[in-house]
C-alpha cells in the first residue's frame, strides 16, 4: 500500500475561530495550543486580519454570511465548520461556505488536529482542481481563437 499524502506540519499557523464564546471555543483552543498553534477569538465578525489567517473554524449553527470578508465559498484558506445543529438549512449553509471539514458539537478532547489535516487537504485539493480547470478553459479558448 502506497501513501500518496505526507502529514503536514502545522506547528505555527494561526488559526481564527468565529463563534460566540461558549465552552466549545475553549474545547478548540485547547487543543489547537496543544499542538503548537495560535488560536484567535472572535465574534460576531471576521477581522480583515483574518485574511492571513492559516485556517478558520466557523459556527454553522449561528453564522451568515456577513461575518466573512470574502464571498461565500471564496475562502482564501481551509474551513471548518463546528456544527450543532443537523437543521438542513444550517448544512445547506455550511455546505455554501465550502467547508473543507467539519467538527460536531459539543467538542470533546479530540477531533480537532484531524479537523486541521482533512481541511488543509480538501483546501489544496479544491485549489489544484480550480487551476487545472483554468488552465483548460484558456487552452479551449485559445484553440477558439486559431479556428476563427
Amino acid at each position: 500500500m502506497s501513501r500518496s499524502a505526507r502529514i503536514p506540519n502545522l506547528g505555527g499557523a494561526r488559526v481564527f475561530v468565529l463563534h460566540r464564546p461558549h465552552a466549545t471555543v475553549q474545547a478548540i483552543t485547547r487543543q489547537l495550543s496543544a499542538i503548537g498553534l495560535e488560536a484567535v477569538e472572535c465574534w460576531p465578525q471576521l477581522a480583515a486580519e483574518a485574511l492571513a489567517a492559516d485556517f478558520v473554524f466557523f459556527d454553522a449553527d449561528l453564522g451568515f454570511d456577513e461575518q466573512f470578508p470574502w464571498q461565500p465559498g471564496e475562502a482564501p484558506m481551509p474551513l471548518v465548520a463546528l456544527i450543532g445543529s443537523e437543521a438542513p438549512g444550517r448544512i445547506e449553509w455550511a455546505l455554501s461556505q465550502k467547508a473543507d471539514a467539519q467538527l460536531l458539537k459539543p467538542v470533546g478532547n479530540a477531533g480537532v488536529y484531524s479537523a486541521l489535516l482533512i481541511a488543509r487537504q480538501s483546501f489544496e485539493a479544491g485549489k489544484r482542481l480550480a487551476d487545472e480547470i483554468a488552465s483548460l478553459r484558456q487552452r479551449v479558448g485559445e484553440r477558439q481563437t486559431i479556428v476563427r
